[in-house]
């Protein structure tokens, strides 16, 4: 009988190294993928982080996965798809959801391919709101490994274009970020925490304090994760840089 693959994407980060560990545990195939976004700094050090954790779970005992390599992608080799992109604006325009699902959604699309995204629950989470706003979700429960999927049928025509070839993972999908690492600490898989990576814009090969994801950590039990250096760096950015930058649209307009 042949194992059950699992695609998914891995950033790296909090939510998707969660979901890495957890399927761990499970007699599957995980085959993560990874999109470039030449546009983003960060690309080295989420690369080293996915490359320190794979082996890292490939030495543990209580792997029972077989954790392929990731398959590296460059954004620019997806086709344009009109559809798609087309929703993902609208979903922007409503949610402020970003650009990498549009992308995302297309690759999906070119391939073939029906991909774990690695979202959690959070007031914050500009795609979660938009799935729970917009969408009916199924769940599915196949070999203990829960996950959602949305009913296209009965969710907007955007949200399905976009996020309707995804699987969204529980119980992750249900958790926030504090929550993910005390289920990495249940499963005994918490050394993999401090080797993820999140911040979009590093300075000196260090978290920004500034960026989105930076922000996130800031505001959602995390701001350990930030270093002192990114929590002054960012305080002063948005002490000078964000009002400087409100004048300049005003003067526009």
């Amino acid at each position: 009988m042949m194992k059950r693959t699992i695609n998914l994407l891995w950033t790296g980060g909090l939510d998707s190294t969660c979901r890495v560990a957890e399927l761990s545990l499970h007699d599957v195939i995980v085959q993560p993928y990874y999109i470039i976004d030449k546009g983003r700094s960060s690309t080295k050090y989420e690369l080293r982080a996915i490359s320190k954790i794979t082996d890292m779970v490939r030495k543990k005992p209580s792997t029972k996965c077989e954790l392929r390599d990731v398959i590296i992608v460059e954004m620019d080799s997806i086709p344009p798809m009109e559809d798609i992109t087309l929703a993902s604006k609208k979903l922007s325009l409503k949610y402020h959801i970003g650009t990498q699902y549009e992308w995302l959604a297309r690759f999906a699309r070119q391939k073939g391919l029906v991909m774990e995204l690695g979202l959690q629950k959070s007031p914050r989470g500009k795609s979660y709101n938009a799935i729970i706003g917009e969408s009916v979700l199924i769940e599915d429960n196949t070999d203990g490994i829960v996950q959602l999927r949305i009913d296209k049928e009965k969710s907007s025509r955007e949200i399905s274009l976009v996020f309707g070839d995804m699987l969204f993972p529980m119980p992750m999908f249900g958790m926030e970020k504090p929550e993910e690492v005390e289920e990495m600490r249940q499963l005994g898989l918490d050394d993999l925490i401090p080797e993820t990576w999140f911040c979009h814009r590093p300075v000196f090969g260090l978290p920004c304090g500034y960026c989105s994801p930076c922000d996130d950590a800031l505001n959602e039990e995390m701001a350990y994760r930030v270093p002192l250096s990114g929590r002054l760096l960012g305080s002063f950015r948005r002490l000078t840089y964000d009002p400087f930058m409100k004048i300049i649209k005003k003067t526009r307009h």
